[in-house]
């Protein structure tokens, strides 16, 4: 059984934004096991890439890029 919360591993959550060295990532969509997301490199500009990954890969890039979440 799983015992994730309601925001899943790491705290994630839809519509967080996590800045990393040089790029943005804005959660999208929360499933249970795959996290829709969008990288962009200013968070006022276009979006250069979406991104469907898993969200324990999600939390492992995350915590290796030592990303911040932005209020």
């Amino acid at each position: 059984m799983d015992n994730t919360s309601a925001k899943g591993p790491a705290g994630l959550a839809k519509g967080q934004l996590w800045k990393t060295d040089n790029t943005y990532l804005q959660i999208v969509d929360l499933g249970k096991r795959q996290i829709h997301y969008k990288l962009m490199k200013d968070p006022r500009q276009p979006v250069v890439m979406t991104r469907l990954i898993r969200i324990d890969a999600l939390a492992v890039y995350l915590r290796a890029t030592e990303a911040t979440l932005v209020n």
